[in-house]
């Protein structure tokens, strides 16, 4: 179902093309002016206009040319009875999508109306889809027994239309899960939507949500569909949904009782049809207990716990995930290694990843790019902990007065640099793109720690 404008002075079209379109599902406003449509287009959000050329005295064009500028993302059809080719040519260099001329078959005309919100509606996954893969996904790798157990968990709630609550460390893969989860239910050919509610700011978070209408807030120039609704009849994940404030609990604990919302400055209410993944790090029923977190929206969430095993609890599951990033380096970096010496998987083995399966695969991504023989050896696999002085170490020695935090930070870094270019044999450039860093901000550590 599609929200469509209707601007044509012809009442007898308006009310042909207004059953015609109620009658495929959609919901109809109409205007016979300008003023009127713009109006509309101001308080309501749509998903098609369906806009005369000639409205009076006025120019359908004039308007065509408005929403282009202030909404550009809303598909246009223009409809006339004056047939004119250099009108026509015009109308699609302002932005419409199609030209129809009056008199018109309605079926015809429908099945226009049809592919248009379907093409916009790909169009705009498109966009979302592009901006999701910016990030590096990749399988879910395990053959450890929590692993096993989470992939015979995600085959049977997949199917279920049951809201789910992830669980795990920063770096487990909780989106990884998520996605497999879209990937093998019955709304998989719809969007998979996520937001990440502790890296947006909590005054922004009401309108990624919701989305806004024009004139909502100073800013706010043309009106903005939230990601809720992006999401309908797909997947949304909250991932870290524990930094939700508690006023933002409220109204999303609504939409997921209801199913239902009202955007930023809107009057009406948005129907979606959404499954809810949440992720967290915090130990929400900890934080339900403390008071921090909603019992009510908390029990809608969790309607299914799956909790993500550290890596350090995964066993062999760790030089699988190893054998996997190393060779996805490998095809991008255009080397040849073909595995790990003995010394290095013990170092693999030994270590306790903190950061999980995200720093297994920072870990393995420098040492493909440091190494020159055809396996990664020991010296390879940088380790960011400072040697003999673990973070629990460091944070005696600041506690007891030996040293500041900007002094053991800087000490880290040091050591980094230094690594970093003894294994590039003191190439400069190179040590500067393993390390992130520019030139100029290199040299100036360079300076800053005394290293020639």
């Amino acid at each position: 179902m599609a929200t469509i404008l209707i601007v044509d002075d012809d009442l007898s079209i308006q009310e042909v093309l207004e059953i015609a379109l109620e009658n495929q599902g959609h919901k109809i406003k109409t205007a016979q002016d300008i003023e009127k449509a713009t109006s509309l287009l101001m308080s309501e959000m749509f998903d098609l206009v369906i806009l005369d050329i000639k409205l009076g005295n006025e120019n359908g064009l004039e308007l065509l040319k408005a929403i282009s500028r202030e909404y550009p993302n809303l598909p246009v059809l223009m409809i006339t009875a004056y047939a004119d080719p250099k009108t026509a040519v015009e109308a699609m260099k302002l932005g419409a999508k199609d030209y129809i001329a009056k008199p018109f078959d309605i079926e015809e005309f429908l099945l226009v109306v049809k592919k248009t919100i379907e093409k916009s509606k790909l169009e705009e996954e498109n966009i979302w889809l592009k901006k999701q893969l910016k990030s590096k996904y990749g399988p879910i790798i395990g053959e450890s027994k929590g692993m096993r157990e989470i992939f015979s968990l995600i085959q049977k709630i997949a199917p279920i239309n049951i809201n789910v609550l992830i669980t795990g460390e920063s770096g487990t893969g909780k989106e990884l899960i998520a996605r497999a989860i879209h990937e093998n239910s019955k709304r998989k050919d719809h969007s998979f939507v996520a937001i990440n509610c502790g890296g947006v700011p909590d005054e922004l978070v009401e309108s990624e949500l919701f989305g806004y209408r024009k004139g909502a807030f100073t800013g706010a120039v043309q009106s903005k569909k939230g990601l809720l609704q992006k999401a309908d009849k797909g997947t949304f994940m909250l991932d870290e949904v524990g930094e939700i404030s508690p006023h933002i609990q409220i109204k999303l604990l609504r939409c997921i009782q209801e199913g239902t919302f009202i955007p930023l400055g809107g009057l009406e209410e948005i129907k979606v049809d959404v499954r809810f993944i949440g992720a967290t790090n915090r130990n929400i029923e900890q934080e339900v207990a403390s008071g921090k977190f909603r019992e009510d929206l908390f029990y809608r969430l969790s309607g299914m716990i799956i909790n993500i095993p550290p890596l350090r609890e995964r066993g062999d599951d760790i030089l699988l995930l190893a054998e996997y990033f190393l060779n996805k380096f490998s095809k991008e970096q255009n080397k040849k290694i073909q595995g790990f010496s003995k010394e290095a998987i013990e170092k693999l083995r030994s270590y306790h990843y903190p950061g999980n399966v995200r720093e297994l695969e920072n870990l393995i991504e420098r040492a493909v790019a440091l190494e020159t023989t055809p396996y990664i050896t020991p010296s390879s696999i940088i380790i960011y902990e400072k040697s003999g002085d673990s973070t629990s170490q460091g944070i005696d020695r600041i506690v007891r007065g030996e040293i500041n935090l900007d002094a053991y930070l800087e000490e880290i870094d040091k050591k980094i640099i230094l690594q970093v270019l003894e294994r590039v044999k003191g190439n400069k450039k190179q040590a500067a793109k393993l390390l992130g860093l520019n030139m100029r901000q290199l040299r100036y550590r360079l300076e800053k720690y005394g290293i020639s």
